[in-house]
């Protein structure tokens, strides 16, 4: 079948299936992931091998752009304000997820270098499906600060365990001496390299955006630099997201506004990618490792301990650092998602192991198993944790852009209520006596039923001081300048901007529907600028 017709479909089937379990509540994540487990190996194998493979370079290029839009959020600003409660949570949940899954799978299977090795890859936690149901539910405020530190940072801590089990489980299987360069050295030197990969791509991507005054050229210039570090990051066997990560947080903390407005717009343009990207994973997952009830004990032992290491380990570290209440509690519950680091782990593992004989082929397989089963389960059940999580802590909504606020309110939520409107019949006299004790600008002129007549501006009112002698003459109908434009109360306010921007108006009456051309209020573009930027302060201030 057309590769291409597949590709499509799996977008198109794939957003509407993750719009069938947003209407119930449950993360848009999950339902990528269902379509994609229901069209690849476990059921109709539609979405499976030569056709998954060929995917690759994209899946590959969309943790690419997650990770630089996470690294976007690790800001100078943010580790000044949380660094403490950021770094002894993160030490504390990985390295009691690795402890409890060590001691638990030892104790089921009397294997350490078995318990060893899923431990360290149990640190790990995926920054896709995570910051996924994040940007879905525009999430802001210091647990979801928390939660994109730590994913960020979660890489490298499991990078570095795993470093150390992986050389040390294979001496025990060899009966030979352990290495600490290769134990600790190897996987260091690998941060190291993918840091220095993301900081100089960083650096000259900013010294070619001085010379760069399109927004659509740079977007396009910043994309291709994303793609090539992704490559040179594979072709070196570096951790992509990781390098991506720094190369996100290095622009965030050179140009932040810049870095702000561009991975945003990436974010928006690339939903495609990302559904593609969840349905490719689910299509990946095999129901039927559940079938193997040795393999099925040691996914449950793996999952209540990595389960409880994560929870426990994120409270302790949250009492230790005295963080909120909100991101003591509800942290851990947001760290269940596991992926491709997890995924590449093990695949990594087993390539090492089974070069040490039978029993080392017959681990890694296991290994594998034991990860995509859990895999399977943490990318279902992690999202809608993830979700509950912020919601709890009252995060969902906090996020929001100007466009988000004008976009959720009626004519009616900003229209000034309280405006002077003035007669028809006054006299000129009168009106300058009005205005004086008054502090708008522009005022709606109207009969005796309040029917909207027209509008007296600052310009019109000058015009006719001119006529000083006829002032007890000239009356506001005479000098009112009739708008064929105005609003009505249950209109969105975007009409309102539309008017203001495309027409050149400053000042608006809206009619009330059911009277036609009765005025019950105004909207002035002075104010209503204003509105908006302290209702986007409050969301924020609320997010704190």
């Amino acid at each position: 079948m057309n590769i291409l017709f597949l590709i499509g479909g799996a977008v198109f089937l794939g957003t509407l299936s993750g719009k069938v379990f947003q209407r119930f509540k449950i993360p848009q994540v999950v339902g990528y992931i269902i379509l994609g487990l229901l069209i690849g190996k476990s059921f109709l194998h539609i979405f499976e091998g030569e056709i998954v493979e060929s995917l690759q370079p994209l899946v590959n290029f969309t943790l690419g752009i997650i990770g630089c839009v996470i690294g976007s959020e690790l800001k100078g600003s943010v580790f000044k304000k949380y660094g403490s409660s950021i770094y002894t949570m993160l030490f504390a949940e990985g390295i009691l997820a690795f402890l409890f899954v060590t001691i638990f799978v030892t104790l089921m299977t009397h294997k350490l270098y078995l318990g060893l090795i899923l431990g360290a890859i149990a640190s790990a936690t995926d920054p896709a499906s995570t910051i996924s149901v994040l940007w879905e539910f525009k999430a802001k405020g210091a647990l979801t600060r928390t939660l994109t530190s730590i994913i960020a940072l979660d890489d490298g801590l499991a990078l570095v365990l795993y470093g150390l089990v992986s050389v040390f489980s294979k001496s025990m299987i060899l009966k030979q001496s352990f290495s600490w360069w290769e134990g600790l050295g190897v996987p260091l030197l690998e941060i190291l390299e993918c840091l220095c990969l993301g900081i100089i791509s960083a650096l000259f991507v900013v010294k070619v955006l001085k010379h760069i005054k399109e927004e659509a050229l740079a977007i396009s210039f910043i994309l291709g630099v994303i793609c090539a570090g992704v490559g040179v990051s594979m072709y070196f066997h570096l951790d992509l997201i990781l390098s991506s990560m720094a190369f996100g947080a290095t622009m965030a903390n050179i140009i932040p506004k810049v870095s702000e407005k561009i991975f945003g717009t990436i974010k928006e343009m690339t939903t495609s990618l990302y559904i593609l990207f969840f349905v490719a994973i689910g299509a990946q997952l095999d129901i039927h490792t559940f079938l193997n009830i040795t393999l099925l004990g040691i996914v449950v032992v793996y999952l209540i301990a990595r389960s409880g290491g994560k929870i426990l380990g994120a409270m302790l570290g949250g009492v230790i650092a005295k963080a909120k209440k909100k991101v003591t509690q509800y942290t851990g519950l947001c760290l269940f998602t596991q992926g491709g680091v997890a995924m590449g782990l093990a695949l990594s593992i087993s390539h090492n192991l089974s070069q040490t004989g039978a029993e080392g082929q017959e681990v890694g397989l296991l290994i594998i198993n034991v990860v995509a089963a859990t895999t399977f389960i943490v990318q279902l059940v992690g999202p809608p944790f993830v979700k509950y999580g912020i919601t709890k802590a009252d995060e969902i909504g906090r996020n929001v852009t100007k466009e988000d606020i004008i976009n959720s309110l009626q004519v009616s939520d900003v229209m000034n209520k309280e405006f002077t409107a003035i007669q028809e019949n006054t006299t000129l006299h009168d009106i300058i006596e009005i205005v004086k004790k008054g502090e708008a600008i522009n005022y709606p002129v109207v009969d005796k039923d309040f029917k909207f007549h027209g509008i007296i501006t600052m310009k019109e009112l000058k015009d006719a001081l001119f006529e000083n002698e006829l002032e007890n003459f000239i009356l506001a109908g005479d000098i009112a300048v009739p708008t064929r434009f105005v609003l009505s109360p249950e209109q969105p306010l975007s009409k309102a901007f539309e008017a203001f921007n495309n027409r050149s108006l400053e000042f608006l009456p809206v009619i009330e529907s059911e009277k036609p051309n009765r005025v019950v209020g105004i909207i002035e573009n002075r104010n209503l600028s204003d509105e908006i930027n302290k209702r986007m302060l409050s969301q924020h201030r609320d997010g704190e």
